[in-house]
């Protein structure tokens, strides 16, 4: 067996190619008569709409990807075995099973139970968007537009799921349609809460759970005129004390959606939301990973005064002269400043309008405007991100249009059917926003020290890092104006996009696509900015995208597909914007996909499994020199069985490995230590050195490059159930240096729900085994990455969590 997974690692395509096609063959015997292998006809004109809202149970209760509509990949509804990429659909009943959602932020797992391909920053949980999707962040699209007011879907305020329907992974970067500013290997597509066109309904709800977990909302919604307008509304309320000491999340967000259908061929639909939140800004839990800790929970102890704080190696003195013995440490301490300070308001207005010319042709627009004003400020690393009433204005209209084509040749005649979707995306966006980050992690003991010492501010060294008082910013806010991230940013990005889909012989969906984002570019450093410290940038980029797929249908249940993706992304600065510092290079960051895969439609459409294998090349940004390359390669495989309304399991089994190639470039990889906490008193180094290793290829640091993951549920007839969730997770290492690593590792979890026509409970049962299980502070190539051997997230225990709703 070791042996074997050995095999799989080190030959991704061989691998790949050989046990697709001996999978292909066995299924093709084991389960298809010559009847069953004739090809179904296939979707091959989408319709232009939004999932509508229905009250069938069966459908809200399907979990399988062959009863969804897939708009995620090529903008239109398909049918996912007609979709040449690896996307996971996710529905209200999955959000509920793996707990997505419920805790009124990102957690870090559950989407993992879902796809093995996702996972959240466990130490940027309030203020990620979209999760680490293969290894790198993912793109955040709402309904379809992409929300770019953030960085690598960081920098966000803490994200409402409150208005959230459903939404799309999907793993690859976007095609022609959507476009992406930033690179990424996967994006997010959320699906907003729909309006209840068929008849008034509501809700109420509440969420208790341990460690002050308290959560409420209510929806409502219904037809104001029968059949061509009517509305949803729903509110949500937190009030959250997290596990860990000096965290919280206090929040209040309103949604509301409104639909018109005045014909049967036209049809607008607006969407708003809005929230504030005051909460703690995570990134730092507890300090000092070790693998003493790791393994033991011990933690070494030791500080220096606060007048001393400094980091660098430059006036820092050895840790070894400060640093005492290891000591038992409860997984709830954190080196958190008890008055760190996170606050945000943001908007959301979409508006999205369909025409129906005829039976060939429909135009479709887009619209939309995300505000966002938020100020983040860690006193304990030190870090601030101050953004100052950022804002995105997109519009994309489309023309869908469909014809056929035939050939004749002697006495046969050949159909050709194709679908067009071509049109024209705008985009202009502003930023004003202010950064700072030293890196002190590691300075405070969370164990001896009196946290309200956990303040860069005290220290006598703070005047010594170039930060300047941010202007308006609560007390203790300081930035620094010539970093990657601080920016007064206003620009222009012009999209025109083709994207031609044609269908040959009901068995083969050949897919081109072709899309060009120019960028006129403003940027500064903002108001606030010493004289002499003065940088400004005017530029006009263009970056070009092709796609390329080929589905093909052996039979009705089997099909086989290949996807390249080839384009040219931009870097971008904290809330989307760009630095005047960046080079050249960081506006053309090359994003390639290439993919291939088989799924499988079988047992009466009871069963839906997916395998693929994949290879993704993109580029981290630098400011002093060229943009560095990444690789990522990997197979996949996916399987849902759902043979009736009572059952239905899911498993999932990635295995993946990434490298930085820093070969030929005058440094390696930063991080603000560049060893683990021990190693630094046995050598006599300082704590947050603030260093970079040398130049050459480095295998992702924070990653599992192999997951497993499962889940299983049965529902009565009563209307009790029982959902339980697996999830394993191979070693993963904290530096670059590989000397400290997270071993193998399992996490359980459980629900039980009930369902009635007025009433729903559920009670979510997390880590119900209490397993000691640690996450680094940043997933693969997420940016956090830098902190991982300043911070580490002790996995919650053993904690429970109930849900109440009443439905009218």
């Amino acid at each position: 067996m070791r042996r074997f997974f050995f095999f799989l690692k080190e030959n991704y395509y061989y691998s790949s190619f050989f046990l697709t096609l001996e999978f292909v063959f066995l299924i093709q015997h084991s389960f298809l008569s010559p009847i069953e292998s004739k090809a179904e006809p296939l979707n091959s004109y989408p319709v232009s709409s939004l999932p509508e809202v229905t009250v069938e149970a069966s459908k809200a209760e399907s979990i399988l990807q062959t009863n969804q509509s897939i708009t995620s990949v090529y903008g239109t509804p398909f049918n996912i075995m007609d979709t040449p990429r690896t996307v996971t659909p996710i529905n209200k009943t999955l959000m509920q099973s793996a707990g997505i959602g419920s805790q009124g932020w990102p957690d870090p797992l559950s989407i993992t139970m879902i796809s093995p391909a996702a996972q959240f920053d466990a130490s940027e949980l309030y203020e990620m968007s979209s999760p680490i999707i293969r290894g790198k962040p993912g793109l955040t699209f709402i309904n379809g537009i992409e929300q770019n007011v953030n960085n690598d879907g960081f920098f966000n305020p803490p994200w409402n799921f409150n208005m959230v329907e459903s939404f799309d992974l999907v793993e690859g970067p976007p095609g022609a349609v959507f476009g992406a500013t930033q690179p990424s290997n996967g994006y997010i597509n959320y699906i907003t809460k729909q309006p209840y066109f068929d008849k008034f309904r509501g809700n109420v709800w509440n969420t208790t759970g341990m460690y002050e977990n308290y959560m409420w909302g209510a929806d409502i919604g219904g037809p104001i005129q029968e059949g061509k307008l009517a509305y949803r509304a729903s509110y949500m309320g937190i009030d959250n004390r997290l596990y860990y000491q000096y965290v919280r999340n206090e929040q209040q967000n309103f949604y509301f959606a409104l639909g018109y259908r005045p014909t049967e061929n036209y049809q607008i639909d607006f969407y708003s939301d809005f929230g504030i939140a005051d909460y703690t800004p995570i990134e730092l839990l507890l300090n000092r990973p070790t693998q003493s800790l790791i393994n033991n929970g011990l933690y070494l102890t030791g500080f220096l005064p606060p007048s001393q704080v400094i980091a660098g190696t430059e006036h820092n003195p050895p840790a070894n002269t400060y640093l005492n013995s290891e000591f038992p440490i409860s997984r709830r301490a954190t080196v958190k400043y008890p008055a760190d300070i996170g606050q945000a308001t943001v908007a959301m207005s979409q508006v999205i309008q369909r025409v129906h010319v005829s039976d060939n042709l429909d135009i479709v627009n887009n619209s939309f405007f995300w505000y966002q004003d938020q100020t983040a400020i860690r006193f304990e690393t030190y870090e601030a991100n101050v953004f100052k009433g950022d804002y995105e204005i997109d519009n994309r209209t489309e023309i869908r249009a469909n014809f056929n084509s035939d050939f004749h040749h002697s006495t046969n005649t050949f159909l050709l059917k194709h679908f067009i979707d071509s049109g024209f995306e705008f985009r202009f966006q502003r930023t004003l926003d202010y950064q700072s980050e030293v890196y002190l992690g590691n300075s405070w003991d969370a164990i001896t020290e009196n946290p309200q010492l956990f303040n860069f501010l005290l220290s006598n060294n703070f005047a010594n890092f170039g930060l300047y008082p941010i202007p308006g910013a609560p007390a203790g806010g300081f930035f620094i104006p010539l970093n990657d991230e601080t920016n007064q940013t206003k620009f222009f990005r012009l999209s025109p996009f083709y994207q031609h889909q044609m269908d040959l012989n009901e068995k083969i969906i050949l897919f081109i696509g072709a899309r060009m984002d120019s960028y006129f570019i403003h940027s500064q450093t903002p108001p606030g900015t010493p004289t002499f410290l003065f940088q400004s940038l005017n530029t006009t980029q263009l970056n070009p995208l092709v796609n390329a797929a080929i589905t093909y249908r052996p039979t009705q249940r089997i099909s086989l597909y290949f996807n390249y993706n080839w384009q040219y992304t931009t870097n971008a600065s904290g809330g989307g914007g760009y630095s005047p510092i960046f080079p050249a290079t960081a506006f053309h960051l090359l994003n390639q996909l290439i993919e291939g895969g088989v799924k499988f439609n079988l047992l009466h459409d009871r069963l839906y499994l997916s395998m693929s294998g994949f290879s993704e090349d993109t580029f981290l940004g630098n400011i002093e020199f060229p943009s560095t390359p990444a690789s990522f390669q990997g197979l996949e495989a996916n399987l849902t069985y759902q043979p009736n309304r009572h059952f239905w399991i899911r498993m999932g089994y990635l295995l993946e490995q990434g490298v930085e190639d820093w070969s030929g470039f005058p440094e390696g990889p930063e991080m603000a230590q560049t060893y683990s906490t021990n190693f630094a008193r046995l050598y006599g180094l300082p704590l947050n050195n603030n260093g970079t290793f040398s130049p050459g290829k480095y295998a992702l640091i924070g990653w599992p490059d192999q997951v497993y993951s499962g889940m299983i549920t049965y529902k009565f007839d009563s209307g009790f159930g029982l959902t339980v969730g697996a999830l394993v997770l191979s070693d993963q290492y904290l530096g670059y240096d590989y000397r400290t690593r997270i071993p193998l590792q399992f996490i359980l979890n459980s629900s039980f729900f009930y369902s009635s026509p007025k009433w729903e409970s559920r009670l979510n049962v997390f880590n119900f085994t209490n397993q000691k299980y640690w996450l680094p502070a940043g997933v693969g190539m997420s940016p956090t990455r830098e902190l991982d051997y300043t911070s580490i997230v002790p996995g919650l225990p053993f904690w429970i969590q109930g849900t109440i709703s009443y439905k009218f």
